[in-house]
């Protein structure tokens, strides 16, 4: 049975996460806000390629000087919490994406590949995939892994914090737990961010990014 918090419970149960719902939106404009100048002179890919690398950023942006960490390995992007506990990786979604309607479930977009059908099954607790030595990836590293999924019309964002449980050819089917945020109407204003990064060497700094 999937558990679904909506309003309040979804900022309560961000919070015991380590996030906000402010936090999410914020790095999902920000996305979508350089996902807005793709022309369709481009690749016909270039918008949602540019919403999710732009979204992982983003996100890590908030949550990197909160000594959150990082992982690119085989090109499964995954921001990890401080306590190594869980990650979080981010996908497009259907149309069920963001909305509690009783009996239906949203799905990924496209189908994913073996480095999500293991994360999947490790969050089932159905044990380990065997992939070969092209993926040896501690299991432990890939358990609870959520999803920050969205689903973007003309006039909205829908989006979620997921932990998925089943995936089938591909396609993650079913989840154990919904976090739904806000619909984020794309017409807000954006918003003025300010991120502390620690640079490579001596103490961290801010920086203040004015976005029109």
């Amino acid at each position: 049975m999937t558990v679904v918090a909506i309003e309040n419970a979804a900022e309560g149960r961000l919070h015991q996460l380590g996030l906000s719902s402010d936090l999410l939106v914020r790095a999902l404009l920000r996305a979508d806000a350089e996902a807005k100048l793709t022309t369709g002179l481009e690749p016909p890919t270039a918008e949602g390629t540019t919403r999710y690398a732009k979204t992982v950023r983003y996100v890590r942006e908030e949550l990197v000087p909160l000594n959150w960490g990082f992982d690119n390995s085989k090109h499964f992007c995954r921001t990890i919490h401080p306590s190594g506990a869980f990650s979080i990786v981010t996908s497009s979604g259907d149309v069920f994406t963001g909305v509690d309607i009783p009996g239906m479930k949203p799905s990924t977009k496209y189908p994913k590949g073996d480095l999500t059908s293991l994360a999947v099954k490790q969050n089932a607790d159905q044990g380990v995939l065997d992939l070969g030595p092209d993926y040896a990836v501690n299991p432990v590293d890939l358990k609870n892994t959520w999803f920050l999924l969205q689903r973007v019309t003309d006039e909205t964002i829908y989006a979620e914090l997921s932990l998925p449980t089943a995936i089938a050819n591909g396609l993650i089917i079913d989840w154990g737990e919904r976090i739904l945020l806000p619909q984020i109407s794309r017409q807000d204003p954006l918003p003025t961010v300010t991120v502390e990064e620690p640079p490579s060497g001596g103490d961290a700094y801010n920086v203040e990014v004015a976005l029109r």
